[in-house]
């Protein structure tokens, strides 16, 4: 690549090791403040799967959505967390995924 390469690509790592970290982080903060509002003090394989899976619908949304609807998403992720953790605690019938 050469050295300009070489530097823009270390660059490009870096960025995507931050990235990576900072999903992580969300990630988290998403399991704590959605577990605190659904009552649920350990979550379960189940709900760290729906964490996971809603983690990444709402970083999706807020790369199409912007800053325009950032509060709106983060909003909409935490609530629908606590709803699929309080469904999963009260034994509510899912449908298949």
């Amino acid at each position: 690549m050469g050295d300009a390469g070489d530097r823009q690509f270390a660059l490009v790592l870096s960025l995507a090791r931050m990235l990576l970290a900072t999903r992580g982080q969300f990630a988290l903060a998403l399991r704590d403040l959605s577990s605190a509002r659904s009552g649920c003090e350990s979550p379960n394989g189940f709900t760290l799967r729906i964490i996971e899976q809603k983690t990444d619908e709402a970083i999706y949304a807020l790369a199409r959505g912007g800053s325009a609807v950032l509060e709106e998403t983060l909003r909409r992720a935490i609530d629908d967390i606590a709803k699929e953790i309080a469904m999963e605690r009260s034994g509510a019938p899912r449908l298949a995924d």
